[in-house]
């Protein structure tokens, strides 16, 4: 007779979600081969705050694919993180669905939103540097949401702390990312109602818009 073996579908899961992690974890791996300080660079970069001239990634010290790396590394750990996140409210099917969604708004509009204010202002030289400023956010979060994935795949009883854990290193980036933004517009000599207008506009009503259509069809 042809024997049935049960397979328990959370184990199953989580072992497919742990291969895409050891893949996010590959990426990582192929960009210090190519760079083998590319963490530590990473690190400083993050926390860089010097004139515009001096933002992003030294061409000298990082190649471009390990950058490339780092900033793929950056999309899967991140929607990894994010489908997690939402695990806790939703079914599965539904949660993966809104995590893809959530993800590519999240990063489309930090892509765009500079680009369109500095269309705006006639400030297009700036979009270097502030494209710079978006790779420097990404290519470190990735590395710390990578963790907290593989934290979320060993700890899952301890969601409660890693949702709080992930949502304030989000939080934590997005501001670190506006102040990055700010001073190197400052530095360039935009006009602070510019900034204003830009905050507004292309920064804070987005989300707030987004926070209340989550909260009002989901809660």
């Amino acid at each position: 007779m042809p024997t049935f073996e049960l397979v328990e579908r959370a184990s199953q899961m989580n072992s497919y979600l742990l291969f895409v992690s050891l893949l996010s974890l590959t990426f990582v791996a192929y960009a210090r081969i190519g760079t083998p300080d590319a963490i530590n660079l990473s690190w400083k970069r993050f926390w860089k705050m010097s004139r515009t001239e001096s933002f992003g990634f030294d061409d000298d010290k990082i190649r471009p694919e390990t950058q490339t790396f780092l900033l793929i590394n950056f999309f899967i750990a991140f929607s990894l993180s994010v489908y997690l996140f939402l695990l806790s409210y939703f079914p599965k099917e539904l949660a993966a669905v809104l995590s893809l969604i959530w993800v590519a708004i999240y990063i489309t509009s930090q892509m765009l939103n500079f680009r369109i204010a500095l269309i705006i202002t006639d400030q297009w030289h700036l979009s270097t540097q502030l494209a710079d400023i978006n790779k420097q956010i990404w290519s470190f979060s990735g590395l710390v949401y990578l963790s907290i994935t593989f934290l979320w795949l060993i700890y899952g009883q301890a969601h409660v702390a890693l949702r709080s854990i992930f949502l304030a290193v989000l939080i934590a980036a997005y501001i670190w990312r506006q102040v990055k933004a700010w001073r190197a517009c400052h530095q360039a000599n935009l006009e602070w109602y510019y900034l204003i207008l830009y905050l507004c506009a292309l920064e804070i009503m987005p989300v707030l818009f987004l926070w209340h259509w989550f909260s009002g069809e989901y809660n």
